[in-house]
Parts: structure tokens; sequence; C-alpha cells
């Protein structure tokens, strides 16, 4: 059975056709679909300087953000702990 099943998975995604299975009163669709691989996926960086050039989200309260002011990406540990000594 296993093995008929991925031989008509493979021949779905040849074919590029939609199969439907029907069992009782249920049926189950499988389509096939390109699913991006590691390879087009976004770094971490890359995603966070996405998110960071969307700005705030609506609601946040945030109204005086300048995309172009890039100071708040930065963090320096040295200045928390200089904080925490009391220095």
């Amino acid at each position: 059975m296993r093995k008929d099943l991925f031989r008509i998975i493979d021949q779905m995604i040849e074919d590029g056709e939609t199969i439907r299975i029907r069992r009782g009163k249920l049926s189950v669709e499988l389509t096939p679909k390109i699913v991006a691989g590691p390879a087009n996926q976004q770094t971490r960086a890359e995603r966070f300087d996405r998110m960071m050039a969307e700005g705030p989200r609506a609601g946040s309260g945030i109204l005086d953000y300048d995309p172009a002011d890039d100071s708040h990406w930065e963090w320096d540990p040295e200045a928390k702990f200089k904080d925490l000594a009391g220095q």
C-alpha cells in the first residue's frame, strides 16, 4: 500500500494535478505545491532588518518613529552592566 501511495504521489507531482481520495463520507485532496527550500529563506538578520524597515505596528502608540534613525538597533551590553554596577 505504501509503495502504491508514493507512486500515486510521484505521478501527481509529475502531472501537477490534484488527487482526491474518498474514505467513507470524507474526502481528502492532495495538491502539489512548490515550497521554498532553505536556500530561499531569509537569514535571521535579514528578517530583523525587514521587520525594522516596516516600522512600529499600527496602534503601538509610537507616533514619532523615524526609520532613518537606526540608533535603536544597537545594544551595548557593557553599558547595561555599567548602569547596574553604578558606574
